[in-house]
């Protein structure tokens, strides 16, 4: 089968959960040998096309935006313009049995006719900006319903993204869920002694991601228990870092640690390094991050928004709280940490759920089934 996916993050390029997914999804499918395409904008100032894993990248030049809304609308529609002509040329080049999109800024205004167009819901700006009762941006309303109106077929990463998209869009279509994966192979419990007092945290440093309300929950915490402490791990905004240490009392400063990004080969050693993860975010389609904590054996600390009840049974296989009122998440750190007894029974049981669920040889199988079936 080819199959050619649209991603604007592939890595090495800062990439969020489409760049992530993207990546593993077409390494996996090369290796089962398919034939596979990314196309999409790179951080080059020239074109390029390479080989990486055995999967064919092609990186276009990312335009550049200005801060005038009205010349944004204009140019965003004239890039999208552009885009398609490219990706016209290059399906008539690499002739893919389907092409995967997704909803996130509306990639794709038109459809290549004489092949299957599929899009992928990871969670668009309109439906995100709705489900946080944020005011929605017009261009990106227009855009990314475009975009779901001319797939053939719609797949979502979530119930919860599906359903959400549903509402924001006003639109009623058919869809079928495939959760995201993790690979076993690069994320395992490493059987490391672990620090029974230290919580990570892997995110992007962003408002969305809950770093405020888990800032302003910190006092709280490290006031009630004298050990724990904090590795935050990402990329570092000082300006923004700063900014959410006020919300701290200087004396607890010393238990919060920025290590800075870490790439994702080194990610499994900080899992099973410490006692748990968290992840506060106010939106997520279905994060990745915590099911690679839960394949090395580290239980998570969640939201109890959006799909994390997809992923987590709350007192089971790992704890959601309200992130939305830091007292309560405060309440939700410290009552997860006040039996040890219960955090290390869940060890084997977020392992065996990834197994059973989220393992990637089982999404991989489970996408092929779907793509053939169209």
């Amino acid at each position: 089968m080819k199959i050619l996916y649209m991603c604007n993050e592939f890595p090495p390029k800062h990439s969020g959960g489409i760049g992530m997914f993207t990546k593993l999804m077409a390494e996996k499918l090369v290796e089962q040998g398919h034939d596979v395409v990314v196309f999409g904008y790179g951080k080059d100032q020239t074109e390029t096309i390479k080989k990486e894993q055995g999967v064919t990248v092609i990186r276009l030049v990312e335009p550049k935006y200005g801060k005038n809304p009205i010349i944004n609308f204009g140019k965003t529609l004239i890039e999208r313009n552009k885009y398609f002509k490219r990706l016209k040329v290059q399906t008539n080049q690499s002739k893919p049995d389907l092409i995967e999109s997704y909803d996130w800024s509306g990639p794709l205004l038109f459809k290549i006719k004489g092949v299957k167009l599929i899009v992928r819901l990871h969670g668009s700006n309109t439906a995100n900006n709705d489900y946080m009762s944020k005011k929605r941006s017009s261009l990106f309303t227009i855009i990314e319903k475009r975009a779901l109106k001319i797939a053939d077929r719609i797949v979502s990463v979530s119930d919860h993204v599906a359903e959400q998209t549903k509402k924001s869009f006003n639109m009623d279509f058919e869809y079928q869920t495939i959760y995201n994966g993790v690979d076993l192979n690069k994320f395992k419990d490493l059987k490391l002694t672990r620090d029974l007092n230290k919580i990570v945290f892997v995110g992007r440093m962003h408002d969305y991601k809950g770093f405020k309300e888990l800032f302003a929950a910190f006092n709280t915490v490290f006031a009630t228990n004298d050990s724990v402490h904090f590795d935050i791990i990402c990329s570092i905004i000082e300006s923004y870092k700063d900014k959410i240490m006020t919300l701290v009392n200087k004396k607890y400063h010393d238990r919060i640690h920025f290590i800075g990004r870490v790439e994702n080969s080194f990610l499994p050693k900080k899992y099973s390094e410490a006692n748990l993860s968290i992840l506060p975010s106010l939106t997520e389609a279905f994060p990745i991050i915590p099911l690679e904590s839960m394949s090395c054996g580290t239980p998570v600390i969640m939201s109890n928004q959006f799909s994390s009840r997809e992923i987590i049974e709350d007192g089971q296989d790992g704890f959601l709280v309200n992130v939305l009122n830091p007292t309560e998440l405060a309440e939700g750190i410290l009552n997860a940490i006040s039996n040890q007894d219960r955090i290390e029974s869940m060890r084997p049981k977020v392992i065996d759920k990834i197994l059973s669920h989220f393992e990637i040889d089982r999404i991989v199988r489970e996408n092929i089934k779907y793509y053939e079936s169209i």
